[in-house]
C-alpha cells in the first residue's frame, strides 16, 4: 500500500470514529471544543475504541461470547500496534486504524488500552461487588486510563508529572462512581449492581429490596453515603485543575463541575435513583460552561 493510500485509510478511520462519537449522548462532551481542533480526532479514536468495547460488555450475549469478543479486540489492538492488519476483524479495523495512528503519534503506552479492556472483560463476567475497595480497583481500569490519555494528549508525562496523574485518578474514579449512582436503575435492568454488599448490609438493605425498587429511608441513607464518598474523591483530585493550564484547565473545570452537578441532581430527587434517572441537559451544559468561564 502506498503512503497516500495509507493516509487515506487512516483519515477514513478517523471520520468513522468522529461519526460514532457525535452520534452518542454522554454526560461529558466528547471532543469538546475546549480541546484544540488538531487534537480532537485523537479523542474520537479513543472514544470509538471504548464505546465499541462498552457495547460488547453491555450486550445481551452470553458472558462467554462477550469475553471472547473482547479478547479478540485485545488481540486486534496488539496486531495493529505491530502494523499487522491482515487478519484483523473488519469491524474492529474501522476504528483501530485511527487508534493505531493515535498511539504512535502521541507515544501512548498500549497498557492504557489493555486496562480499559480489562474493565470491560470484568463487566462481562462480574455483576456483583462485595466491598467498596473493589469499585475503586475497577475504576483503576475503567476510568483512570481515560484521564491518563487526556493528560498525555496535552503533552504531560506520566513520570515527570506523576502528581497530576494521581489527581486525575481521583477525579476519574469519582466520575465512574457518579455514573454508577446515576445508572442504578439502568444497570439493574441488565442484572448488574455496583452498590457494594458491605454498604447495603451497613444500612440493612439487600438485593431483594433493590430489585423490588424500595426507595425507603434505608435506601436514601445508603445512597447519601455513596454520594458523600464520591464527593470526597472529587475534592481529593481538585488540585488537578489548579496545576494545568489553557484549554485543558477549562476542560477539567467543566468535567469536574459536570460530575458534581450529577450528584447535585441525585440529591435534589432525594436519592430516588431507582425511579428517576438524572442527566445533564443542553441547558445544564450551557450553564456549567458559563459558570466555568466566569
Amino acid at each position: 500500500m502506498s503512503s497516500a493510500q495509507n493516509e487515506h485509510k487512516i483519515q477514513e478511520s478517523y471520520e468513522f470514529c468522529k461519526n460514532l462519537a457525535v452520534s452518542h449522548y454522554e454526560n461529558f462532551p466528547v471532543g469538546s471544543f475546549l480541546i484544540p481542533k488538531d487534537k480532537r480526532r485523537y479523542v474520537y479514536s479513543i472514544y470509538a475504541f471504548a464505546r465499541t468495547a462498552d457495547d460488547i460488555a453491555d450486550s445481551n450475549e452470553s458472558s462467554y461470547d462477550k469475553f471472547h469478543k473482547l479478547s479478540g479486540l485485545k488481540e486486534d489492538l496488539h496486531k495493529v500496534v505491530k502494523n499487522e492488519f491482515e487478519s484483523i476483524n473488519e469491524d474492529n479495523k474501522k476504528f483501530l486504524s485511527a487508534l493505531s495512528h493515535t498511539i504512535e503519534t502521541l507515544n501512548i503506552p498500549v497498557m492504557e488500552f489493555d486496562d480499559l479492556l480489562a474493565a470491560f472483560m470484568q463487566d462481562a463476567i462480574k455483576s456483583r461487588y462485595e466491598k467498596w475497595g473493589e469499585l475503586i480497583e475497577y475504576s483503576k481500569f475503567s476510568a483512570n486510563p481515560i484521564g491518563h490519555l487526556i493528560l498525555i494528549l496535552f503533552g504531560y508525562d506520566m513520570k515527570k508529572d506523576a502528581k497530576l496523574f494521581e489527581y486525575s485518578d481521583k477525579i476519574c474514579t469519582a466520575l465512574q462512581l457518579t455514573n454508577f449512582w446515576q445508572d442504578v436503575s439502568v444497570d439493574l435492568k441488565i442484572d448488574r449492581v455496583y452498590i457494594p454488599e458491605e454498604v447495603m448490609r451497613q444500612y440493612e438493605y439487600d438485593y431483594e429490596a433493590l430489585i423490588l425498587g424500595r426507595e425507603d429511608k434505608r435506601f436514601h441513607s445508603m445512597m447519601k453515603d455513596l454520594v458523600s464518598r464520591t464527593r470526597n474523591l472529587f475534592l481529593e483530585g481538585k488540585d488537578l485543575i489548579n496545576n494545568v493550564s489553557g484549554r485543558l484547565k477549562l476542560e477539567m473545570k467543566l468535567t469536574y463541575a459536570g460530575g458534581n452537578e450529577i450528584l447535585n441532581k441525585i440529591e435534589r430527587i432525594n436519592y430516588n435513583v431507582l425511579t428517576e434517572r438524572v442527566k445533564l441537559s443542553k441547558t445544564d451544559f450551557i450553564k456549567l460552561f458559563f459558570k466555568t468561564i466566569f
